[in-house]
This record gives C-alpha cells, structure tokens and sequence, in this order.
C-alpha cells in the first residue's frame, strides 16, 4: 500500500488499537492481549482504515472456507490452465511472503508463519512466533537466516517489551528474527525508528542481508545481529535517498525530488531497483562507486512517456535476470477506487538497453490496466471493490527470460497471470478469482508450477498454473 510522510513536527497519536492474538507452539495455546498501543497518521491511510473494517468479513469468509468440503469457501472463477489446491485459513489477514529455497516466510498482522514447501501443493507450517501490531511489512526482506519484520506504528512481540513507534519520524521498528531454525524463529534485536512501510535486505561484500534498507531513507548495519554479543543496534543517522538527489539532478531529472519510496529490490548483489518516482537503479558497491551508506545512482525510469498517469504512483518494481533482461517490470497503486478508471493503479513495463557508461536507459513500454466485468471473464463486478480496483505485487516466473510469465495480484481481482513479450507488450492469459477475497502477493515456487497467494481475507491459496493450457472461454463458479 502507498507510504505515509513523515512530518516535520510531532504527530500526534490518534487511535489506539487493542489486539488479541493467539499463539500455538509445541501444542499450547497461549492468549495474549495488548493495549494502548498508540498508532501515528501512518496507520490512517486509506487502506488502513479500509483494513480496520475487514474483521468481520474475514470471519465470514474463514467460517465459509472451513465449512467448504475442498476449503474453497464462497467459491471462485478460474481460466481452464489455473488449478486451485487448497487454502491455508490461518494466514488470514495475510500481507506479504517470501521464498528462499524450499521455504515460505509469511508475515500477517499477527505473527510471523514458516512453511515447508518441499512438496509445493502441501505446504507444512515449521514455526510460528510473535504477535505483532506492524503497519504493514508489505514486503518479507529475508535470506533464509535473518528476517526483518518493518512497521510504521508500534510493534508487539511475545518475545520481548514492545517497541514502540517513533511518532517524531512517524515509524516505528524494526523487528530481526534468527529464521536459521525454522521451527523456533527467535527475536535478536529491534531497532527503533527503523521500521519504514517496507525494509529490503542489500548485499555488501558477499554477506547477504548485511544491511538493511528503510523505504524512507532508514540505514541499519545488522551485520552481526546474529551475534548474541552483539548490543543493541541503532540505525545509522544517514538517509541512503537524499544522497540521491543531486544525482538525480545530475542525469537531468527535472521533477520533484523522491522523500521515499514504496520498497526496493535487490536485482543483484548490492545492485537496486527503487520503487519511486522515478525508480532508481541504484548500486552499494564499491566497485561501482557505492556504500550502503552513500549508493550511486546508475540510471533511472519514469512513466514520463506514458499515454495517461505519468506522475503515477509507484508500488511495485522488478528487474528480472539479475537486471539483465531486455524488460523491467513496475507496477501502481489506488486504494479505495470502488470502480476501475484510466488513473487506476496499473502494471507496466519498460524496455531495457545498455548505454555506453553500462548504465542502463529504460523506455516506458506498454500499461496493463484492470476492468470490471461479471466473474466468469476473470474480472470483478462494479461495485465489488474495497481495497480497490488496482494491481498490487508481482513476481515474475522463475524461466523469465528477456520476457515471460508474470503472476499478479490485484485485490478483489484476484490474481493474473500475464504474458510479457521483449517489447513489453502485455498479455493475459489466465486469472484466479475467488468470490471473496482481496490478495495481497503472489509467490512462485521453485517447481515453476505452483503459486502462493498471500491474501488479506483468506490467508494463502495454494494454485497451479500450466502454460501449456489455453485460458479457455467463460469461467464458471466452483466449490
């Protein structure tokens, strides 16, 4: 969802939010409340508050998926190549997940959920931990070993104290999880005024998820935080964007300057892709002239170009082959829009050269934009849409070659799966749309078959999807 400034003056806390988790380990159940714990103006965004009325909801969809014979629930529309597994209820209120080898990291508004995926249609949760209060942790930045749970607003942990939001910074903590044992996730450190709308683990001198990087601007060195010796980390009092920007001036940007981001990829060691506007290829090595604390700036990409939108809002962005291909991916977003229109939040893409500095040039390409329609064409009815008609994240197949296949969630659209060519055209060539539901993020696993969708009413859908399969004609409704 799109980030919340940071204003230059205290803000001032303006909800409380009283939460009660559960927490099951080794077959007890242990109940825990907390209470008075403050948000800032970062939780009051229109998805937030969107969020805060899905409770009762999701309880009606959870009741419908566990009394469904398949765990379906109300249903769903598929095109004749998608197959639907099961669903994993409890990842309910689901945000966001990530794959690092046979493993599937889940973070909800309550906890933090690992899965074996060694057989992909059957994933086996391994651990559980935390109940946390975050806004939102959007994206998973984990390389198998540390985990880094980012929250805008306090952050609740059975672990440890709270840590509470730094309501100065609007931002609150982040939270860095030992994930070597997957069965026993231990908290190590939380950093205060760290926790940005999303962090992104950034590679230096080999060592994966060194450091970590804060969407707006936060810099935290974590790595000997799986030294118990190491003490408490406090994040650096550098801002790896503002750097940026004479940069940026310097290769003829002439727009406003970017404050923040929605989040970074790490396309290769120490090499990132912002999503921004403008999206910034940026580097940390120092062989290409970076730090982590002082990136350089390679090239950047704007939808400047573009037919329509072309200041839009940037949420998602990928760079697939390790910033090799000949397309680059991005993706918008627009909550609350109870109908689809020309401003909606859109997936794009761009082509790709190389120019004589190796820095790449980025040409704005082609824009796939969600419609409305009735279930069995793939597309959600007007009127359907509570977080909005907008795409959201996107994850490229792992065979992407200079084009390919994309899977794309999209909210009440369910999920599609595209077809990018190395012009950037874009073509849909299936889709999964359950009749209640609002996803979040899809993940492919490592068969290249099966897809993790992590949705905030129905925790995960476990599909497959087979290429060799055309979309076929209109969908009907199964349970």
């Amino acid at each position: 969802m799109p980030f919340r400034s940071r204003p230059a003056h205290r803000a001032r806390p303006i909800a409380l939010l009283t939460v009660t988790g559960v927490l099951v380990s080794a077959g007890a159940a242990l109940a825990i409340t907390a209470t008075t714990v403050e948000s800032t103006a970062g939780s009051t965004s229109t998805k937030a508050l969107t969020l805060g009325t899905f409770d009762e909801q999701r309880g009606l969809v959870q009741a419908q998926i566990e009394q469904s014979p398949n765990g379906s629930g109300p249903g769903y529309y598929a095109s004749d190549n998608v197959t639907f597994h099961k669903n994993i209820r409890e990842a309910a209120d689901g945000v966001g997940g990530r794959i690092v080898g046979d493993k599937l990291y889940v973070t909800t508004t309550k906890d933090l959920q690992i899965y074996d995926i060694s057989n992909p249609t059957n994933p086996v949760r391994q651990g559980l931990t935390t109940v946390d209060v975050e806004f939102e942790n959007e994206q998973v930045p984990t390389d198998g070993k540390i985990l880094g749970i980012s929250g805008q607003t306090s952050s609740v942990t059975t672990q440890a104290l709270p840590c509470t939001a730094d309501f100065e910074a609007s931002r609150g903590c982040l939270l860095l999880f030992d994930v070597r044992d997957a069965t026993a996730p231990k908290l190590v450190q939380s950093i205060k005024s760290a926790g940005d709308h999303t962090s992104t683990c950034v590679t230096v001198a080999g060592q994966t998820c060194a450091w970590m990087y804060g969407s707006s601007g936060s810099v935290s060195d974590i790595r000997r935080a799986l030294d118990p010796a190491t003490p408490p980390i406090t994040e650096s009092a550098k801002n790896w964007l503002t750097g940026l920007h004479p940069q940026l001036r310097a290769q003829g940007w002439t727009g406003a300057l970017p404050t923040r981001t929605h989040h970074q990829t790490e396309v290769r060691p120490g090499v990132l892709l912002t999503a921004s506007v403008p999206q910034m290829l940026i580097t940390v090595n120092a062989s290409e002239g970076g730090s982590p604390e002082a990136p350089k700036l390679l090239s950047y990409a704007s939808h400047l170009a573009a037919p329509d939108n072309t200041t839009r809002f940037v949420h998602s962005v990928e760079f697939p082959q390790a910033g090799a291909a000949s397309v680059m991916l991005s993706g918008g977003e627009t909550n609350a829009e109870p109908t689809c229109g020309p401003d909606n939040g859109a997936f794009s893409t761009f082509t790709v050269k190389a120019g004589k500095d190796t820095s790449p040039t980025f040409t704005y390409a082609s824009t796939y934009k969600l419609r409305e329609g009735n279930y069995a064409d793939g597309n959600t009815p007007a009127g359907g849409y509570k977080l909005g008609c907008s795409v959201h994240w996107f994850e490229q197949h792992p065979s992407f070659q200079d084009g390919g296949l994309v899977a794309l969630s999209a909210y009440e659209s369910g999920t599609k799966f595209l077809d990018v060519a190395k012009d950037g055209t874009i073509t849909e060539k299936g889709f999964f749309l359950p009749v209640d539901s609002s996803a979040s993020a899809p993940h492919w696993a490592p068969d290249g078959k099966t897809v993790y969708v992590i949705d905030y009413l129905r925790g995960i859908d476990v599909l497959t999807f087979d290429g060799a399969v055309a979309k076929g004609g209109p969908a009907k409704l199964q349970k």
